[in-house]
């Protein structure tokens, strides 16, 4: 039983929300009747910093002007529990491999069906129901839809791609056979024509730095090849069509950019005016109005469309601390488990090495996007800290069996 959820859990998260939630929220029953059978809490390497973010957050909600408001917006914490799930519930080496290729096939699926929703518009969640397809149009091309998979929108869709794309990319840099090589990389090629297809431009960028990262610690032969692969990469932008390579060049457009420099700017005055301990979790919508309206030009007043902007309003720069300490410690724990991991350990070293650069890809991306705010993107991102922290665990424990 405990196999089968966890790897239910990772064949839900390339899939919708309501999907996601729901396995998630049956592995959780499953890990709390464990527990309660074993009369016993497991520990974890984040239980420190993840109550020290949590302790940051309820201080900054004591400190708000509108406590209650706060509170009621603590129910999306929950989703952390992927986290606890996946560190928890895994228990042998090869099965973190399992999940992670478990997770990369859904996600090459769905990507397929992306594609064909790019050239056709099909939106089979909403067709179900006996709704209009409402996909996004681009905005360059009447005719040219953005890749959404099965999530609410192409940006959502995007950041929880980045995941599987980064583990597929990381594995394809590894000593593996061509028997297995083949396979993967068409699976990587099809994921990459739906990340562009998305025409988010954050995440483009992130999984740039991401192929760049990946050349530079893998070094020498593998430099190559993953300068290959961002050069396919960058033609792929360039040559998809007017409507990707017009995508690509609003990137440097300062016009087309104006309401994201606004957005920014009218959280950097909520910063301003609460810097320490900001306005309180959960009450951004309460006290947002008056500093977008010194900004018209913005053109999206939901977050603050970068992580750290957001969280610094949230929970001032206490949380904002806490917040990085958590992201500090998952990478710096990942890294060290990836250089301490001998080269015949594969493909655990890689999968290692892909858990750290598909966070630092997160973190990367929300530079532009909230994407923490996603739960589509949060539920995939616990999930990826917790095979990455387990699998540093299971290391040392079998650190020479290949």
């Amino acid at each position: 039983m405990r196999a089968v959820l966890v790897s239910l859990l990772a064949v839900a998260l390339p899939l919708g929300i309501a999907v996601q939630q729901t396995v998630l929220g049956c592995v959780l029953a499953f890990l709390a009747y464990a527990c309660w059978r074993e009369r016993r809490l497991p520990r974890s390497p984040l239980d420190r910093p993840l109550l020290l973010c949590l302790g940051a957050f309820v201080l900054s909600t004591l400190a708000s002007p509108d406590v209650a408001n706060s509170l009621r917006g603590y129910g999306r914490l929950w989703l952390v529990a992927a986290f606890f799930a996946a560190y928890h519930l895994v228990r042998e080496r090869r099965e973190v491999e399992r999940l992670v290729s478990l997770l990369v096939l859904t996600a090459v699926v769905v990507a397929v069906y992306g594609i064909v929703q790019h050239f056709t518009g099909i939106n089979l969640a909403r067709a179900v129901v006996g709704k209009p397809y409402n996909l996004e149009i681009v905005g360059y091309s009447p005719d040219v839809y953005r890749t959404q998979g099965l999530h609410p929108s192409s940006i959502t869709y995007a950041h929880n791609l980045l995941f599987p794309l980064t583990f597929a990319t990381v594995l394809l840099s590894s000593a593996m056979s061509w028997r297995r090589c083949v396979p993967l990389l068409a699976g990587w090629y099809v994921m990459l024509l739906a990340l562009v297809f998305s025409f988010t431009r954050g995440v483009w960028v992130a999984f740039a730095i991401v192929l760049a990262i990946i050349g530079a610690v893998r070094g020498r032969r593998r430099a190559l090849a993953v300068a290959v692969a961002l050069g396919a990469f960058a033609l792929a932008v360039a040559s998809l069509g007017p409507a990707v390579h017009q995508r690509a060049l609003s990137t440097f457009d300062i016009a087309a950019n104006l309401g994201r420099s606004q957005i920014w700017r009218a959280n950097v005055d909520m910063i301003t005016d609460r810097p320490l301990l900001g306005w309180g979790y959960g009450n951004y919508k309460r006290f947002r109005t008056p500093f977008y309206a010194r900004y018209p030009s913005a053109d999206r007043t939901s977050h603050a469309h970068n992580d750290f902007l957001q969280v610094w309003v949230d929970s001032g720069v206490v949380g904002l601390s806490a917040f990085l300490y958590v992201f500090w410690v998952v990478v710096r724990d990942g890294w060290r488990t990836y250089r301490q991991l001998p080269a015949a350990v594969e493909p655990l070293r890689s999968v290692v090495l892909g858990g750290v650069l598909a966070v630092v890809g997160f973190l990367v991306g929300g530079l532009t996007q909230y994407n923490f705010g996603d739960a589509e993107v949060v539920i995939a991102l616990w999930f990826t800290v917790g095979l990455l922290m387990r699998a540093g665990q299971l290391a040392v424990a079998e650190p020479l069996r290949s």
